[in-house]
């Protein structure tokens, strides 16, 4: 009987939703604010930290999980000083390829750690479990694609955010009362369902392309399954969170947020969508939260920093633009879309190239020598004697 009358709830949202006209859909640039109040409280600020300043450490937190103790791997960005820091924690998709859930590198997301960073936040970014050097089994399995299911694993990954702030918290460097909690796709979703438990601290998330469950592109398991996860999200979401979507996302499609939105925030969930338009230096939009849309991303959590009284820093530092330099000689021209993913992708990052036109090219890397040696790796596995023509974004002559 319950689960009966779960389905009609969801067929009204769903059925609402579809009635809206095409108008009320979010486009590119478009803000939108459901039961979103600004806070009254002014945000503390402090001048922006210099990147130089910023101690970055790989790691392992002991965690436990469902009474269970577990190792997660993580990537630390610390400022300098004592503290007491606020707290961001940051953590990742989903691979649609489960044989790539171990090649997760987290400096992927050291963009966004390192401006939370020069905000004045201690920001760990973390592997779940199941994910790249952590302990434990993957858990977050959906046994099946309706709302049940994949509520269920947004559940099972917001169990390792709050594991995370747990043992972060207990660290008198950080202030246990200021938690934002950072999440890209798989790690979005998690944070819109963290938004319901509302832990001691949590005083806003931000969702990066949150969804689950693409089998291809512009495809999902079930797209009504995950409207309807959203929407018992919603019913319980105290939090106010920040949903940051592209309208040329191939997982999670500008009409699929939209519906989303829509079931999540009809129970007066908290929440601010923004739209943001393609991105220069990938064709899908889920690609996000790159270094590439640091420019896009940046404006867009100041201000909503701003509105919820969270730390922020005093004034933009002006640097969020990612440096576009022409791809190198003797590239075709049908691969400069390779080279822009190249330059807008984050970490230790090299770009190789061999005869005819062969290249390779790697990112996200703990040091200069590792990227250039994947690099390598990757363009002469084609067969060709390759030479690299850019590290880290710079061109090398």
């Amino acid at each position: 009987m319950i689960r009966i009358r779960y389905l009609l709830t969801v067929a009204a949202v769903l059925s609402a939703v579809s009635a809206l006209p095409p108008a009320a859909a979010a486009k590119d640039g478009q803000r939108v604010d459901r039961s979103f109040t600004a806070s009254p409280h002014e945000s503390p600020r402090i001048a922006p930290i210099p990147v130089d300043a910023l101690t970055v450490e790989a790691g392992m937190l002991a965690v436990t999980i469902d009474g269970a103790a577990q190792s997660l791997q993580t990537l630390t960005v610390t400022p300098p000083g004592p503290g007491p820091f606020p707290l961001a924690v940051i953590s990742h998709g989903s691979p649609r390829d489960a044989a790539k859930r171990g090649g997760i590198r987290l400096r992927g997301y050291l963009p966004i750690a390192e401006d939370f960073a020069r905000r004045g936040y201690k920001a760990i970014v973390f592997a779940r479990r199941g994910y790249a050097g952590s302990t434990g089994d993957y858990a977050e399995r959906a046994e099946d694609c309706t709302a049940d299911g994949y509520a269920r694993a947004g559940h099972v990954a917001a169990s390792d955010y709050l594991a995370v702030i747990a043992a972060a918290s207990a660290d008198p460097a950080v202030d246990r009362n200021t938690v934002v909690a950072v999440g890209q796709s798989a790690g979005g979703f998690a944070v819109s369902a963290l938004a319901g438990t509302a832990p001691r601290g949590l005083i806003a998330a931000i969702s990066f392309a949150g969804g689950r469950g693409s089998t291809k592109d512009f495809t999902n398991c079930d797209a009504e399954g995950l409207t309807g996860a959203f929407d018992l999200f919603g019913r319980d979401a105290t939090v106010p969170v920040l949903w940051l979507y592209s309208t040329a996302d191939r997982y999670v499609w500008p009409d699929l947020v939209h519906r989303n939105f829509e079931a999540y925030s009809a129970n007066g969930a908290p929440v601010r969508l923004e739209m943001v338009g393609p991105l220069w230096y990938a064709a899908d939009g889920h690609e996000l939260l790159d270094l590439g849309g640091r420019a896009l991303w940046r404006p867009r959590i100041d201000a909503f920093l701003e509105a919820v009284g969270a730390p922020t820093w005093s004034a933009d530092p002006g640097d969020a633009a990612v440096r576009r330099i022409a791809a190198p000689a003797g590239l075709s021209k049908k691969w400069h879309g390779r080279w822009l993913r190249y330059l807008g992708s984050a970490g230790h990052k090299a770009f190789a190239l061999g005869p005819k036109s062969r290249f390779g090219w790697a990112s996200r890397h703990e040091s200069r020598g590792a990227a250039v040696a994947a690099a390598l790796d990757d363009c002469q596995a084609k067969g060709d004697t390759c030479r690299v023509v850019s590290v880290d974004g710079a061109t090398v002559d």
